[in-house]
């Protein structure tokens, strides 16, 4: 009886540091990361939304390489880029926050999934598949 009820803490207490993981994920800014996977990766390079960084944030550089800027003009777009990529991280944590009050833990946790790291990657595929994406040479 003692290793059942050890077992079931034990399991309870990899879920929680599961879960503090997720929201640790759903609020941490992954814009230092965007630079990182655009110097590893070519795929990244066109990427319109970035892998690394919650659902509906955009590559800067991957966006201006689609985009075809150059100089200046791309210099611009990144800035511009970033700030909304800002703007989405604070509108996201604050959607979060209001939320609290009106779902429950368990809805709560399935909206914070529809923003979760790894669906951006998806969203790029319709847009490539719609001729949205990189232009062939």
């Amino acid at each position: 009886m003692k290793n059942s009820a050890a077992r079931i803490v034990a399991i309870l207490g990899l879920l929680a540091i599961g879960a503090s993981g997720f929201v640790y994920a759903q609020q941490h800014d992954h814009s230092q990361h965007q630079n990182q996977a655009n110097a590893v990766s070519a795929e990244d390079d066109v990427a319109i939304f970035c892998p690394t960084m919650k659902t509906g944030q955009l590559c800067s550089h991957g966006t201006a390489n689609v985009l075809q800027l150059s100089g200046k003009k791309q210099e611009q777009w990144i800035a511009i880029a970033r700030k909304y990529d800002k703007a989405v991280d604070a509108a996201t944590l604050q959607l979060f926050k209001d939320s609290e009050a009106v779902l429950t833990p368990e809805q709560l946790k399935q909206l914070k999934a529809w923003f979760a790291v790894g669906l951006n990657p998806e969203i790029n595929q319709i847009l490539y598949s719609k001729g949205l994406g990189p232009k062939k040479p």
